[in-house]
Order: structure tokens, then C-alpha cells, then sequence
């Protein structure tokens, strides 16, 4: 019983952490009348609470959902990922949110490579020049959940290889508890939110995340959506090499192509 009374101490203590740590933010973003509206004022610091209402120089310069977007991309990638999930919902947030929150899919700063090289080692229980015969540094590619680096195998295989971000399910499952705790208070605080239904929003974020953040079913669809297409030339999808695959790399044949969100480079290839 001690023992389940100080893991319960310890959850609460890293939620009411991570609850200030929010709260400061959109403070000093200008949400204090939002902060206030949701009872987080217990949060700020006394110093600090004079400034709920207050306008700054920032609130000058940037649009709220500038400043909004800004907010989330201080928060980290759980909040980058919420962000993302609302862009493709303007019904709910409306266009000018949508338009701004979309600035946040390709954005993201990568982790240190020495992180991205100390995670594949330690889950693939090798030295990463005993797993790769090239291993580039720089990710092409970094996202809110994970970010890509390009390799090659010793088998002479052109590859990518995916890292989740360090200790991304933890503040995944802590901001997800965060967000459950808040929406009442959004409820009981501000009515009209029930028009777009911000337990919905956040059932769905919990859903996506949670879903990417599962490498091997994400190497398990991708396995079987290429059986399902073999034989057929219009369509390619890439290789999942088990052997590389764990809750956190997974290790996938090299494709080249263009975004699917680049239209002129479709066009390009006749598509």
C-alpha cells in the first residue's frame, strides 16, 4: 500500500508540474483571461498573478492564433501534435487557427543525433556501426512524436530509420491526463465550448497519438498493406525490416518521391 500511495504521490506531483508549466506559458503568451476563466490561476505564482490581465508587447505584435501556435510549440511535441490534429479541423477552430496551427506539421526542431544514437543502441542492444554500415547524423526529417535519419545497412540495404523522441510516451500519457482534468473546468467555466466539444477534440488527439506512437502495429500495417498490393506496379510500399524493429526504431526500405503536399513537384512526375 505505501508503495502504490507513492507512485500516486509522484503522478500527481509530475501533473501538477507539468500543470504550472502550462499555465506559466499561456500567461506569458497572453492567455491570462483563458487561465482565469479555468480556475488555473492556483498555478501562477503570486509574483506573477498580476499579469492575468495585462497586455504586453507580444499580445502587440502577434494575432491570437499566432500567439496560440507559439504557446503550443513552447509546450513540446504532445502539444505540437495537438495542434497538428486541430489543423485539419477549421469546422471547429475555424480557418484563420487552422491556417496557423498548419505551420506547426513540418516544424519541428529535431533531438540531438548523439540521443537519436544512444536510443537505437540501446534497443537494438548493438553499436550503431555494428548495426549500420552509414549512419547519417543529420535527420532528414523531425516531427512532434519522431524524427527520420537516412542509413545503410551492412547488407549494403538503403534505409531510413525512425526514433521516437526521448521520453515522448510519458509526456504523451501526462499531457493527455492533464488535458482530461481541464476540459470540466472548461465546461463548467465557459459554456459555449460544448459547441465544439472539447472532450471529442481531445478524445481524438489521444486516439492519434497513441496509435502513432505504436511502432510495431505501425510495422505490422505497413507489412500487410504491401502483401495486399503485391503485384501491383502503381503501387510501392516500403519494406519493414524486422530484425531493426522495436517499440521505439523501426527500420524501413529507403523510398524516393516528393510530399504529398507538393503539387508542383507532383505535376512534375506526370502524376
Amino acid at each position: 500500500m505505501a508503495i502504490i500511495r507513492l507512485l500516486r504521490f509522484w503522478n500527481t506531483y509530475k501533473n501538477i508540474k507539468r500543470i504550472r508549466q502550462i499555465a506559466n506559458v499561456f500567461l506569458r503568451h497572453g492567455f491570462g483571461q483563458f487561465i482565469e476563466q479555468i480556475n488555473l490561476q492556483r498555478f501562477i505564482p503570486l509574483r506573477k498573478r498580476f499579469r492575468l490581465f495585462e497586455s504586453g508587447n507580444e499580445v502587440e505584435r502577434h494575432t491570437m492564433p499566432q500567439r496560440l501556435r507559439i504557446a503550443f510549440s513552447e509546450l513540446g511535441p504532445s502539444f505540437i501534435k495537438f495542434a497538428q490534429i486541430l489543423s485539419s479541423r477549421p469546422d471547429l477552430i475555424t480557418a484563420e487557427y487552422a491556417d496557423e496551427f498548419k505551420k506547426l506539421q513540418d516544424k519541428v526542431p529535431p533531438f540531438p543525433s548523439e540521443s537519436a544514437r544512444r536510443i537505437i543502441e540501446a534497443e537494438l542492444g548493438k553499436p550503431l556501426d555494428e548495426l549500420f554500415d552509414d549512419f547519417e547524423e543529420v535527420p532528414v526529417a523531425a516531427a512532434s512524436i519522431a524524427q527520420v535519419h537516412n542509413a545503410v545497412l551492412k547488407t549494403g540495404e538503403k534505409v531510413v530509420v525512425k526514433i521516437q523522441r526521448p521520453g515522448i510516451r510519458e509526456v504523451i500519457e501526462t499531457d493527455i491526463a492533464i488535458l482530461n482534468a481541464i476540459v470540466p473546468h472548461i465546461l463548467n467555466f465557459i459554456p459555449e465550448s460544448r459547441y465544439f466539444n472539447p472532450q471529442g477534440i481531445v478524445n481524438e488527439f489521444s486516439r492519434s497519438v497513441k496509435k502513432e506512437i505504436d511502432f510495431v502495429a505501425e510495422a505490422r500495417n505497413a507489412t500487410r498493406f504491401r502483401k495486399n498490393f503485391e503485384g501491383d506496379d502503381t503501387v510501392c510500399i516500403p519494406v519493414v525490416y524486422s530484425e531493426f524493429l522495436t517499440g521505439k526504431v523501426i527500420v524501413m526500405e529507403r523510398l524516393e518521391g516528393v510530399r504529398i503536399d507538393d503539387i508542383e513537384g507532383i505535376d512534375s512526375l506526370g502524376v
